[in-house]
C-alpha cells in the first residue's frame, strides 16, 4: 500500500515537476504492472541503495547532470525530489556551446548523446527556456571497467525493475543510447586492444584483432598502420568499432573492397541477461554469433565486451575530390541532367572497389571523395569523367560555372581516410535514409530521379554513400544475419532536413513527422523490400512505421533469438529486436505491450 508520506513526497514532485520542467512528467502512482519503475515509483531504488550499487562498482556509478546543465540557473533532480540552484556557470557555458554539434565533446560523457533530439530537448543549451531537467537521459552510468562492473548493474536492474542499456560513445542517431530512468553501461574507457592474432578456425585463418567494448575506429586505424595492417571501420573517427557500429552491419570507405564490418567479426564475448558470460563464434553459440553479426546493437540481447574481427594488409588509395557552386547559373533541368548521369557511373565506381560520398543542397553539388583502394589516380579520375564531360559542356554555355576537382593519391589506408575525410559534426540533420538496389538505378532511371527530385525540392540536403558490399567482395566468414539489401544496394541515400536546436521544439518535432509521412514513404515506394529495398538501421528514420522490415531482413528468427538470449526482455533499444513489445507512457516508463 502506498504510504501517506510517500503520496505526499511523490505529488510535490509532480508539481514542481509540472510546473517548472517541461522536459518530462512523473506521475505520483506506482509503476503499473509490466513497466519498469522510474523516479518517484515506490520500486525506484533508494539513495541509500544507489550508495550501496555505486560501492559495490568502485565508485564508478555516475549520476547524470547534462552537459548543456551549466548554462540553467536551476537544475530539477529528479531522484531526489529538490532543485538545485548552484549550477550555472558562463565559462562551462561558453564551452559546451562551442562544441555542441562536435562528436568528440559527447563521446567523453557517461549520458549525453549526439543526436539531442531524443534526450526530449532536455538542458538544451542553445535555446535555454525554464529550467533544466533530465529529460530523456540516462539516470546514472557505470563507467564500467570489468566484468564485475557489469554484472553487477545488470543484476541492480533486474532486482530493481529499472531500465538497462549499454552506450559507449553516444555516437547513435536513432535514441538507443538514452532512456528516462535507465542505468547505463558505460563502455567507453575499455580501451584494451590485443596485439595482432593469428587466428586460426575452420571459418578463418589469417590476422585478427580483438578489441574492447569502448575502442574506437581512429584508435584501430591508427594501431594498424603502425603494422602496415588496417581493417573495416567507419567514415567518422569517433565511433566505437566494437558496439552498435559493427552489430549493425558497419559501412567503410573500403566497403566496396572488402564488406561491411559484421561481414568480418570472428568471435564475441559478453555476459547475458541472467549475469553469466558467453563466447560466441560460428562454431559455440552460432545463433547468438549469427544475431550480433547484423542484428544490431549489442544492447538488445547482451552485453558484449570485446569483439574479435579480422583485418587485412595496407593497400594505397587514391582520391578524388570534386565541388561545383551552380546557385543561380544552372536551371533544375540542368542540374538533375548532371545527377542523373551521377547516378549512371555509380554501379562502375563500386565495381572498381571504390566509395564515393555525394553531397547536394540547393545551389551546390559535391563528390568529396572518390575513395578508392589500389586503383591509380588516373583510373579514379576516369570513372566520373563522363559527368565532367557533361559539366563542361554547361560550362560552355553558362561560363560562370566553375567547379574544382582534384586527385591524390597515398601510400596507405590511414594517410588517405585522415586526408579525405574532414571532421563531421553532429546532431546537424534529422533524415530518412533507403538503400538504394543497383536493379533500380539500371533499369528505373527515371522513376529515381523524380522521387529524389521530389525529395530534392522538397527542401531536403541529400548525401550519398556510394558502395557495394556484395557476397563475392564481402567474403562472410561466416553466415551472418546482416540485412539482405546491403548486398545488391549501390546507393546508400540519406535525406535530411537541419536540426536547428535554436527553434522551438515543437518544431523539429513537426519536422520529423514530415519526414516519415511523405520522404520515407516515398523512398520505401521506390525501393520496397519486395524489391530488395531496406534502410540501414544505424542512419535510418527511427519512426518509420515498417521498420522491422526495412531495418531485418529475418525477423521472426532474430525475434527468436532475443527471446532465446533475454526472455525476460531486459534489454531494450528504440526499433532493436523485440522493441514491439514495450512502450513509453505518459511519465516516460517504459512498458509491456499487452
Amino acid at each position: 500500500m502506498f504510504s501517506s508520506h510517500l503520496l505526499v513526497r511523490a505529488v510535490a514532485a509532480f508539481v514542481i515537476a509540472s510546473l517548472c520542467c517541461s522536459a518530462y512528467s512523473i506521475s505520483p502512482a506506482g509503476a503499473p504492472t509490466g513497466c519498469r519503475n522510474v523516479p518517484g515509483d515506490p520500486g525506484w531504488p533508494t539513495s541509500g541503495q544507489w550508495q550501496s550499487l555505486d560501492k559495490t562498482v568502485g565508485g564508478r556509478l555516475i549520476k547524470t547532470r547534462p552537459v548543456g546543465s551549466s548554462c540553467y540557473r536551476n537544475t530539477y533532480d529528479v531522484a531526489n525530489f529538490q532543485n538545485d540552484i548552484h549550477v550555472y556557470d558562463e565559462a562551462s557555458c561558453t564551452e559546451v556551446k562551442r562544441n555542441w554539434n562536435e562528436p568528440t565533446f559527447h563521446d567523453q560523457s557517461s549520458s549525453s548523446i549526439m543526436q539531442t533530439y531524443f534526450t526530449n530537448n532536455s538542458c538544451n543549451p542553445i535555446n535555454v527556456q525554464g529550467d533544466c531537467g533530465i529529460g530523456s537521459y540516462v539516470q546514472y552510468a557505470i563507467d564500467v571497467s570489468n566484468d564485475r562492473d557489469a554484472i553487477a548493474g545488470i543484476a541492480f536492474a533486474r532486482k530493481h525493475n529499472i531500465r538497462v542499456l549499454v552506450r559507449n560513445t553516444g555516437h547513435d542517431y536513432l535514441g538507443k543510447s538514452t532512456g528516462y530512468g535507465a542505468l547505463a553501461l558505460w563502455t567507453h574507457h575499455l580501451k584494451d586492444i590485443s596485439p595482432v592474432l593469428r587466428y586460426d578456425s575452420a571459418s578463418y585463418r589469417g590476422p585478427a584483432l580483438r578489441v574492447a567494448a569502448g575502442v574506437q575506429v581512429s584508435e584501430v586505424y591508427d594501431y594498424l598502420e603502425k603494422q602496415q595492417l588496417t581493417a573495416i571501420g567507419g567514415e567518422c573517427p569517433s565511433v566505437g568499432i566494437a558496439g552498435g557500429y559493427i552489430f549493425a552491419g558497419g559501412h567503410s570507405p573500403s566497403t566496396s573492397s572488402l564488406g561491411l564490418a559484421a561481414d568480418g567479426i570472428l568471435e564475441l564475448e559478453g555476459i547475458l541477461a541472467n549475469g553469466s558470460s558467453f563466447t560466441a563464434s560460428p562454431s559455440m553459440n552460432h545463433d547468438l554469433y549469427w544475431f550480433l553479426s547484423g542484428s544490431g546493437a549489442g544492447g538488445t540481447v547482451a552485453y558484449v565486451k570485446s569483439v574479435t574481427f579480422r583485418i587485412f594488409k595496407d593497400f594505397s588509395v587514391s582520391g578524388v575530390i570534386f565541388t561545383m557552386p551552380y546557385q543561380g547559373i544552372l536551371t533544375d533541368d540542368e542540374f538533375w541532367t548532371l545527377i542523373d548521369t551521377w547516378h549512371t557511373l555509380t554501379p562502375n565506381i563500386t565495381a572498381a572497389g571504390a566509395y564515393a560520398y555525394a553531397y547536394y543542397q540547393k545551389g551546390y553539388f559535391q563528390i568529396w571523395p572518390i575513395f578508392a583502394p589500389n586503383l591509380s589516380q588516373s583510373k579514379t579520375v576516369a570513372l566520373i569523367q563522363p559527368f565532367i564531360q557533361k559539366v563542361d559542356a554547361l560550362k560552355k554555355i553558362y561560363p560562370a560555372l566553375a567547379y574544382n576537382l582534384t586527385s591524390y593519391n597515398y601510400p596507405s589506408f590511414n594517410t588517405a581516410y585522415k586526408a579525405l575525410f574532414p571532421p563531421i559534426g553532429s546532431g546537424t540533420l534529422q533524415w530518412s535514409s533507403r538503400l538504394i538496389p543497383q536493379h533500380i538505378i539500371e533499369f528505373q532511371p527515371q522513376t529515381l530521379s523524380d522521387t529524389f527530385r521530389q525529395i530534392f525540392n522538397d527542401g531536403a540536403i541529400m548525401v550519398e554513400a556510394i558502395m557495394n558490399p556484395n557476397l563475392r567482395v564481402s567474403k562472410p566468414v561466416a553466415p551472418n544475419s546482416v540485412l539482405p539489401a546491403w548486398r545488391t544496394s549501390i546507393i546508400d541515400l540519406v535525406a535530411g532536413k537541419p536540426y536547428n536546436d535554436s527553434a522551438p521544439f515543437e518544431q523539429m518535432t513537426a519536422d520529423r513527422r514530415y519526414i516519415t509521412e511523405h520522404w520515407t514513404s516515398e523512398l520505401e515506394k521506390l525501393a520496397p523490400v519486395s524489391q530488395g529495398g531496406g534502410a540501414y538501421m544505424n542512419e535510418a528514420d527511427a519512426e518509420d512505421p515498417n521498420w522491422r522490415e526495412s531495418f531485418y531482413g529475418f525477423y521472426p528468427k532474430q525475434l527468436a533469438i532475443k527471446k532465446k538470449y533475454d526472455p525476460d526482455g531486459l534489454w531494450y533499444a528504440k526499433t532493436a529486436v523485440g522493441s514491439e513489445m514495450w512502450t513509453e507512457d505518459e511519465a516516460q516508463r517504459l512498458c509491456r505491450v499487452v
